[in-house]
């Protein structure tokens, strides 16, 4: 009856913590012979030439033996180019520094028999993503909002890990995977987020999601079959999104000039072009097809090649585009891929007092929450 009383407690406060959106959050393990998915890779980039590693107060360097070749006080110098198999720097203290850039720790050089060498950062996947959260959002965003892109980094780190493990990294530092920031990025606010969830996943079906984010919808959310091909995916549907309209980039509008269009697409061989159509969209009213038309032809492409190609001025493909007389207008909504999670729509979803369990389950539907337990 003890024992009874006891659990009926735990469930009590479980209810008052979270109201009617009470979550059981499951423990998860990796799947067996998996690496770890408590430390992380990080590719902070690649070095030819003399390499510098700076740090506070004692550095060692070690070989691929775990055997101590070289130490230095607050920097290390060497020539990147005379390495033969992989070293090790670790710092007495917390921090290492590679180009300005200050990590937890420690710093692999791994050289390559052909091209620069690799300069990969390894830590715990908890470090990981104090210095993630605050590089891809602002500190100031509500709590609810931090939280939940803690949730979502980790989730896609965890995702990265168990992909690669026969790789020699995990994740890059920049927009390829998601942003790293390094120690000076940290803040107390992102820190609590991070440790208020730590562990916590979004899984489906027992396995960490694709937990795909971008910065504005526009409104609408994206498919990720639309954007990159592949399968449909249950948890990554088409939501409406207004929550976005406050953001950045909610509308916006660039001017082409006509210079710049026939450069970028010289390579359809088209002359000057004259007009530009969207011939059809998604269902999300992203474009899918356009036509180009020049002084010397015509030519169809999707709509993510013309993105693509002419880069920053397309911040998203949900736009309109028009001739006018000092090049093309452009007119459009959002920001980014536009798959799963708006982190401008999460941040007016906990203006409104939705909490981190909403706002994932609104962006990612069908998903549950998980915490890894080893």
């Amino acid at each position: 009856m003890t024992k009874k009383i006891i659990l009926l407690f735990i469930l009590s406060m479980i209810l008052l913590e979270t109201g009617c959106n009470t979550v059981i959050i499951r423990a998860w393990t990796p799947p067996y012979k998996s690496r770890p998915v408590h430390e992380i890779r990080v590719l902070l980039g690649k070095i030819e030439g003399e390499l510098q590693i700076r740090g506070d107060g004692v550095i060692s360097v070690y070989d691929a033996n775990d055997l101590l070749i070289k130490k230095g006080i607050d920097i290390i110098s060497l020539d990147s180019s005379r390495l033969k198999a992989p070293i090790r720097f670790v710092s007495q203290n917390t921090s290492l520094e590679f180009k300005s850039h200050k990590v937890r720790g420690s710093i692999h050089i791994i050289p390559q028999s052909q091209g620069p060498a690799l300069v990969i950062n390894i830590l715990p996947l908890e470090e990981y993503l104090l210095a993630v959260v605050p590089s891809e959002v602002p500190y100031s965003w509500p709590m609810e909002a931090l939280k939940a892109q803690a949730i979502c980094a980790r989730t896609y780190a965890v995702r990265e890990i168990l992909n690669k493990k026969n790789a020699l990294y995990d994740v890059e530092a920049t927009t390829n995977s998601q942003v790293y920031g390094g120690i000076e990025k940290e803040h107390p606010f992102t820190t609590k987020a991070v440790q208020d969830t730590t562990g916590v996943m979004a899984v489906f079906e027992e396995n960490p999601i694709q937990a795909f984010f971008h910065s504005n919808s526009g409104g609408k959310t994206e498919t990720p079959e639309n954007i990159w091909g592949g399968k449909k995916i249950p948890y990554l549907s088409t939501v409406s999104s207004d929550f976005d309209r406050a953001g950045e980039n909610f509308y916006w509008k660039e001017i082409v000039s006509q210079d710049l269009i026939n450069s970028k697409f010289s390579n359809l061989k088209l002359g000057e072009i004259q007009s530009i159509q969207v011939l059809s969209r998604t269902s999300s009213g992203r474009v899918d097809l356009m036509e180009l038309n020049g002084t010397e032809g015509t030519s169809r492409i999707r709509g993510k090649e013309f993105r693509q190609t002419l880069g920053a001025p397309v911040r998203s493909l949900r736009f309109g585009i028009q001739k006018e007389s000092k090049g093309f207008l452009i007119k459009g909504m959002g920001s980014g891929h536009g798959v799963g999670l708006s982190q401008w729509g999460s941040f007016g979803m906990a203006k409104e007092n939705y909490n981190y369990i909403e706002i994932l389950r609104y962006y990612y539907p069908g998903t549950d929450l998980a915490r890894i337990t080893r």
